[in-house]
């Protein structure tokens, strides 16, 4: 209640062009705004993604009221750049630290969206936001090596593409007078978008991947590079690999996150974290509810026994647990440009094929996806329900509903329609006949 409270007020206040920004938690942030010039069938939503290291990274779906704002309170445990993201075609990224008031300003008139920062860091945020939307497309033009290339080759290429794009990194800053802090960032940026698309690096064997990883070049010990939201997954990717170099550094801010990035370990004592805020919202456990009525509805697309019919305004997982009564669900949603998404329905044949004959429904929810690639692909996943999301706003607020981080994703509704994530086997799991099985 405080929070609407107080955002209903700074909305209020933004109106007569006096915003005033609610106050966030300092171990949360919040984010404001406005959509406007939003064309017919336009969109209504946006995402916000808080771009955390750990599994608990905040995916927030933001529904705008009838004037076009919103306002949300996002949990944010450390300084860094954040993603605003609208109509997957728009990404805005801001810098923020717990307890800081973002707002921003969308025209979607525009092709593309135009956009403005305000609220804390605001001249930072201006010149940060729209430097990265300038640089961004440079990565789009990296091309590296296969990922078992040795070491030796492969860096080199490494770096020349690194090099390549901070010449025209530094063009920019010096054009546009970019002040030092904020060219340090882009700097970041530069590295580890380019390492972003280097994380499957193999090389020859261990030993060359943990030399990639830890390179000079990548500084990863320095908290700065950890103010840019790219660090994150190249710091996971190697604590994937190499979760014993956690022990051997200093306990920090770096040192939390590498314990937030690794899976399967035993949990760490509390007084390991430098922050303690923070191993508690990793390691809690939330509740994970969802009533299936509350889900808005929409027009559905159902691929079903090989035909496709249209079903007009419909809540997809009501429409799943009327047509299927009392039977158990299994449910993975996907995207058609997904490929791991694509690579376990193909992989899953045999469980599908396996329980056809039992109560076990396998349904997908393809969300965010290309009606064509749909029409191809759906038909090649045999023993199992097609549910195409056409709208993309629909599409948002089923992830916002079901919590969805990224796809795949997969849940289990039970026959009296009860919706569960946790514990529920992938596609991929050698787990998955024996959770099936459990539910006959």
């Amino acid at each position: 209640m405080t929070l609407l409270k107080s955002c209903a007020t700074s909305l209020l206040l933004a109106a007569t062009a006096s915003f005033s920004y609610a106050a966030a938690s300092t171990d949360s942030i919040t984010v404001s705004g406005r959509i406007f010039n939003v064309p017919e069938n336009g969109s209504l939503t946006a995402i916000i993604n808080e771009c955390d290291i750990s599994d608990k990274s905040e995916r927030r779906v933001v529904e705008t009221d009838s004037l076009g704002w919103f306002c949300e309170r996002i949990p944010f445990s450390s300084a860094h750049t954040f993603t605003v993201n609208y109509n997957r075609k728009l990404f805005i990224n801001a810098f923020a630290e717990p307890g800081d008031s973002i707002h921003v300003e969308i025209d979607s008139s525009k092709s593309p969206a135009e956009f403005h920062l305000s609220g804390s860091h605001a001249d930072t945020n201006e010149i940060y936001s729209h430097a990265f939307q300038a640089l961004a497309p440079i990565y789009y033009d990296v091309k590296l090596l296969p990922d078992a290339t040795p070491l030796s080759e492969y860096m080199e290429r490494f770096k020349s593409e690194c090099a390549k794009n901070r010449a025209i990194v530094e063009d920019y800053i010096t054009k546009n007078s970019v002040p030092d802090e904020i060219a340090q960032m882009l700097y970041a940026d530069n590295i580890f978008s380019i390492a972003n698309q280097a994380i499957g690096f193999r090389g020859a064997n261990r030993d060359e991947q943990l030399a990639f990883f830890t390179d000079p070049i990548f500084d990863i010990l320095n908290e700065a590079n950890s103010r840019v939201m790219i660090f994150p997954y190249h710091l996971s990717a190697l604590c994937r690999r190499f979760p014993e170099l956690i022990s051997q550094q200093p306990k920090g801010h770096i040192r939390d996150l590498m314990y937030a990035s690794t899976k399967g370990k035993q949990k760490p004592p509390r007084e390991d974290f430098a922050d303690p805020a923070y191993y508690d919202r990793i390691y809690a456990v939330p509740p994970f509810e969802i009533n299936i009525a509350d889900i808005r509805t929409g027009d559905l697309l159902v691929m079903l026994n090989g035909s496709v019919t249209e079903i007009p305004n419909q809540n997809p997982l009501e429409w799943l647990t009327n047509h299927f009564t009392g039977r158990p669900i299994y449910l993975d949603a996907s995207a058609t440009w997904c490929g791991p998404c694509r690579a376990a329905l193909t992989a899953s044949e045999g469980v599908r094929e396996h329980f056809k004959d039992s109560k076990i429904v396998f349904a997908v929810l393809w969300l965010k996806s290309d009606l064509e690639a749909w029409k191809k692909i759906a038909p090649t996943i045999h023993n199992a329900v097609h549910i195409f999301i056409s709208d993309e706003d629909m599409s948002n607020r089923l992830m916002g509903n079901l919590k969805i981080l990224g796809v795949p994703a997969y849940f289990f509704i039970s026959p009296d329609g009860k919706v569960s994530r946790e514990g529920v086997p992938s596609f991929h799991s050698p787990e998955l006949p024996d959770f099936l099985n459990s539910k006959l």
